[in-house]
């Protein structure tokens, strides 16, 4: 793995998908109270990521709101203003709240990028996630074209037909469906549950991430089983509309991040202009990251 570090100043990555929090008595970091995850013993501040973005020449990072602090993008809105032009933000509204398109747009106001939505979260409460392509929620949609803000999805398959009917009343909006879509890796070919994820790359304004390989794995690194879903995400949206992600910063990390750049940049079945793409050009471009 040492050549990860030496390869670090030709490096051209942005790591999409990044939770950092403080655990500190500041407004807006500590966990909330009815949180969907259950809280972090200790903090994993940005600067835990400045370190290892300095240490494996990762040029930029998406930061995202960790589930356990709630609605609450404080700490996310003070890492942008600590370090302009290095991060972006992607924050949490709820997606059951009445005023949901209000705190979107008073978010995106404060700098933040867009905001990430947990259907899976849901799945198991009397209505489901009734949300995802509820009418109450087309104001929230019409607010985040307005704002330009990126809607991203930690969905199951079975999720993403009512995604797609929501895309389907707001086509300008931008989506980013997060983790490779969750496969079930233990499914045979032709992936059967999968193809309602791989229909969504029919909109043009949506993005796949490939992030969470571990999980979704029942392998050891390199994770093979994934490999498929990867190339069928690859072929049915192209590279330009791919994006990957870690997880944690340093030793909060659920995979080391040699690992993490070493499944994308030398594992995957993907070209090197695949792999420029995906590290590089589409995630500055959506996130609009200057060359």
């Amino acid at each position: 793995m040492d050549r990860d570090r030496a390869g670090a100043a030709q490096r051209q990555v942005i790591d999409t998908h990044v939770h950092v929090w403080p655990l500190d008595d500041a407004p807006g970091h500590r966990p909330a109270p009815n949180a969907k995850v259950r809280p972090p013993k200790e903090a994993a501040p940005v600067e835990w990521l400045l370190e290892d973005m300095a240490e494996y020449g990762i040029a930029h990072g998406v930061l995202v709101q960790s589930s356990a602090f709630g609605w609450d993008n404080t700490y996310m809105v003070e890492c942008l203003e600590r370090h302009p032009g290095l991060f972006k933000a992607i924050g949490l509204v709820d997606p059951e709240s009445p005023d949901n398109a209000r705190d979107l747009e008073r978010w995106m106001a404060r700098g933040l990028s867009g905001f990430r939505f947990h259907p899976l979260y849901y799945d198991r409460e009397p209505r489901g996630p009734w949300w995802v392509d509820a009418p109450e929620n087309d104001a929230l949609w019409a607010a985040a074209g307005a704002t330009g803000a990126i809607l991203q999805f930690h969905l199951w398959p079975k999720h993403a037909p009512a995604l797609a009917r929501m895309i389907e009343r707001h086509p300008n909006v931008r989506v980013i469906v997060d983790h490779i879509g969750k496969p079930d890796v233990t499914e045979p070919p032709p992936y059967a549950s999968f193809e309602p994820v791989l229909r969504l790359a029919e909109f043009p304004h949506t993005w796949a991430k490939i992030g969470d390989y571990q999980i979704a794995s029942k392998q050891d690194f390199p994770w093979r089983d994934t490999w498929p879903f990867v190339t069928l995400l690859k072929e049915r949206s192209g590279p330009e509309r791919m994006l990957w992600g870690t997880g944690y910063p340093r030793t909060a990390r659920l995979v080391p991040l040699a690992q993490a750049l070493q499944y994308v940049e030398r594992e995957l079945p993907l070209t090197d202009e695949d792999r420029r793409q995906i590290l590089w050009e589409a995630p500055a471009r959506l996130f609009g990251f200057a060359s």
